[in-house]
């Protein structure tokens, strides 16, 4: 069980890099749905409850989510607490000890950011759930979580500046050469 549910964390993988180096919240949300999925099905063939139910809630929000923006909206406050009161029940209903609110926490990041709308706070914010993902797979030997984990980070951050930092510093010098042209 243990090979198979590292199977599915590298098919993860791949969608996830995919999801990561979108441009769009859409297409973020689009490709979080299918990743999650085979994300949670290599905790539960690990055992691991929590994190399984954690990335469950993840995919139905993702996929709730994904509903809003093709339709042009964004949930409002009250989807957001309810799928933090839902993520905090199935914590405590799966509790593991305290080694389980690490991915309780990632989980409630993960459900923060994506109701965001600026991809940079998105990005931002999914490099601290990440990192909770990272120590919690370290402490149970997950080592292909270890490895997905860190290479989401590094592909977050590679978004980040490709997306966020490297697209500001195109338009300050858009913005200085108008400037140029105008004087």
């Amino acid at each position: 069980m243990f090979i198979l549910s590292q199977i599915f964390v590298g098919l993860s993988l791949v969608i996830v890099i995919i999801s990561i180096l979108s441009k769009t919240k859409k297409n973020i949300l689009f490709y979080r749905i299918p990743n999650t999925l085979l994300y949670a099905i290599s905790f539960a063939l690990q055992g691991l409850w929590v994190a399984f139910g954690n990335m469950m809630i993840n995919c139905v929000r993702s996929i709730v989510y994904y509903v809003f923006k093709v339709k042009g909206k964004k949930p409002n406050i009250y989807v957001l607490i309810l799928f933090l009161i839902i993520l905090v029940i199935m914590n405590v209903i799966l509790w593991s000890g305290p080694l389980g609110l690490l991915p309780m926490m990632a989980g409630m990041l993960f459900i923060w950011a994506f109701w965001q709308e600026n991809e940079t706070i998105i990005r931002i914010t999914l490099l601290f759930g990440t990192t909770g993902y990272i120590v919690y797979n370290i402490i149970v030997l997950n080592y292909m979580g270890v490895i997905f984990e860190s290479v989401i980070q590094t592909f977050q951050i590679i978004a980040f500046i490709r997306y966020d930092i490297l697209k500001k510093e195109s338009l300050i010098k858009k913005e200085n050469l108008i400037e140029k042209e105008n004087e």
